[in-house]
C-alpha cells in the first residue's frame, strides 16, 4: 500500500494548445488557492522534480511556476524543509511609495508630460511580461517626469488596455493613483535597478549630454490578487534622483 505524500499536490489541468504558458497555467490555480485561504501558511508543496514528473512537463517549466509564486511573495523556500506557503504578512505588503509620492514627500513639485499613448496587440515578448495571451490588446505609454520644472526621468509603461488609465489622469497624478481610479490597486512591485549610458534621444529629453550615466529601473507591478498590472522601464538622471527603500529581514 503506497504512502500518501507529505506535501500538497495541486490538481492542475493543463491545456497544451493554449497560448497561455504552461508555467502560468500551473502557478495560477495554486496562487488562487493561497489567496483564498484554501492553502494555509506553512503548507508544504511538492518540489519541481516531483511536479514535472506528475504533470508531464519539463523541469524548467515546473521551476518557473514555483519561481513565479515566490516572486509574488506567496511561497518561501526553507533549507531542510522545502517549499512552503509564505506567512500571510509576506503577501500582504505595505503600501508602495511611488516616485511621484516620494518627490511630493520631499516638498518638491512633480509634474508629468505624456509623450505618447497608443494601443496595439501584445507581442509574444510583451505578453510574457504581462502574463497574458499574445494578441491581447495593450496600451503603451511614454511619459516625461519633471521635478520643479526640470526633467528627471523617462517612463515607459505597458498595461492591458482593459485597465489602462486615461492620459489626462497620468498628467495629474502617479500611474498607481491613475490605476486606482480604474479600480485596480497595486499592492506589490518587483524591480531591477542597473546603470547605463543615455542615448542621444533620451539625453535630449532629459537635458543631459549624450552618454551620461542614468539609472535604469525595470518594474513589474501586481494587483491585490497577484495579477500583473504593468510592466515598466524607467530612466532617471543620476544627478537629480536617488532611490530610497526600506529592507526587512525574514
Amino acid at each position: 500500500m503506497s504512502q500518501a505524500p507529505t506535501y500538497f499536490e495541486a490538481d492542475v489541468r493543463l491545456d497544451r494548445n493554449s497560448p497561455v504558458p504552461l508555467y502560468h497555467q500551473i502557478a495560477q490555480p495554486i496562487e488562487d488557492m493561497i489567496l483564498s485561504g484554501q492553502l494555509t501558511p506553512g503548507t508544504r508543496l511538492e518540489d519541481e522534480l516531483s511536479m514535472a514528473r506528475r504533470l508531464n512537463v519539463s523541469r524548467p517549466t515546473a521551476r518557473r511556476a514555483l519561481q513565479q509564486l515566490g516572486d509574488h511573495g506567496l511561497l518561501v523556500r526553507r533549507r531542510g524543509v522545502g517549499t512552503q506557503v509564505a506567512p500571510t504578512r509576506v503577501h500582504r505588503p505595505n503600501q508602495l511609495q511611488t516616485v511621484f509620492d516620494q518627490m511630493k514627500s520631499e516638498g518638491r513639485k512633480p509634474t508629468t508630460e505624456v509623450l505618447s499613448y497608443g494601443s496595439s496587440p501584445a507581442s509574444a515578448e510583451v505578453a510574457a511580461k504581462l502574463e497574458i495571451a499574445p494578441g491581447t490588446n495593450i496600451t503603451t505609454i511614454r511619459r516625461l517626469r519633471l521635478c520643479d520644472h526640470q526633467p528627471v526621468g523617462l517612463m515607459f509603461d505597458v498595461v492591458r488596455s482593459s485597465i489602462a488609465p486615461a492620459a489626462i489622469a497620468l498628467e495629474r497624478d502617479s500611474f498607481e493613483s491613475a490605476l486606482a481610479e480604474r479600480g485596480v490597486i497595486v499592492s506589490m512591485a518587483r524591480q531591477t535597478v542597473s546603470a547605463r549610458k543615455a542615448t542621444n534621444p533620451e539625453a535630449q529629453l532629459l537635458r543631459i549630454p549624450t552618454g551620461s550615466i542614468v539609472l535604469n529601473l525595470q518594474n513589474i507591478s501586481y494587483d491585490e490578487s497577484g495579477k500583473v498590472t504593468t510592466y515598466g522601464e524607467y530612466l532617471f538622471r543620476a544627478d537629480r534622483f536617488a532611490l530610497k527603500g526600506t529592507l526587512f529581514a525574514h
